[in-house]
């Protein structure tokens, strides 16, 4: 067994592939074309003060009437602790990449987590009030570090905030929707499994494939074509022991 910043890492990993499965099975237009682990080139900037920050996966929203990409970022958690200040430091990457980066000035920005977080702010955590404060809030060195000493204007705040996007896809809802997933090449039924449950295929596996298989009209369970689409579920990760402080993973 890793050590637990491996078994962390690993848990992030797949949540970040559940959460774009779950995204392109139920956004309609939503598609994902890149991410940070092998594409870093395609979600990463740089900040106002130098230091550079990516977003976990970048993707297309092909609506008839809207065609923009969208930076998402993923977060895995198991308790709520830190993540608003993971959404702030979000906030900041997102007003950068919209405000200093003209190719991106329309483009959507989402933060998808399987936790509740800010509950006293509600969906005000959309609110030009909450997202200016976050932007101008000295006391968050993540965003310091990210928006640098710049001036935060109110017109790019109100632009940002009808393209910013917060999804909570708790594990109850994960487990109980279709993900859609894109085939890569040489990836097995066994593969993608592991990968979408931190490392570990699910109990039941042969049933499970076959019924994968069933679903989605394949000659077998041992047979999946490289660059095809799949519907599949997700079983969920098992909560690894000495679940740290920070509530993630």
């Amino acid at each position: 067994m890793g050590t637990p910043g491996e078994v962390n890492q690993v848990i992030g990993q797949a949540y970040q592939d559940v959460f774009i499965a779950a995204l392109e099975g139920n956004v309609p237009y939503f598609e994902n074309k890149f991410d940070v682990r092998t594409e870093p080139e395609k979600t990463s900037f740089n900040g106002r003060a130098g230091k550079g920050y990516s977003f976990d996966f970048c993707g297309v929203y092909y609506h008839p009437w809207k065609h923009a990409e969208v930076f998402g970022e993923c977060k895995g958690y198991s308790k709520a602790n830190g993540l608003l200040t993971e959404f702030r430091s979000f906030l900041a990457k997102a007003y950068v990449t919209s405000t200093d980066y003209d190719r991106h000035a329309n483009d959507y920005f989402w933060f998808v987590t399987n936790v509740p977080f800010a509950c006293t702010e509600g969906s005000g955590v959309r609110s030009c009030e909450f997202v200016r404060s976050s932007l101008g809030d000295k006391g968050s060195p993540q965003a310091k570090e990210i928006m640098g000493g710049g001036h935060v204007d109110d017109r790019f705040v109100r632009r940002l905030v009808s393209r910013l996007g917060v999804f909570i896809l708790t594990d109850s809802f994960l487990m109980n929707t279709n993900l859609s997933y894109r085939v890569s090449h040489g990836e097995t039924l066994w593969s993608i499994l592991k990968k979408l449950h931190a490392g570990r295929a699910p109990n039941g596996f042969r049933a499970i494939a076959e019924q994968i298989a069933s679903k989605n009209g394949l000659q077998s369970a041992d047979h999946v074509i490289s660059g095809s689409r799949i519907h599949l579920p997700w079983l969920g990760i098992s909560k690894p022991r000495g679940d740290d402080a920070t509530g993630e993973f």
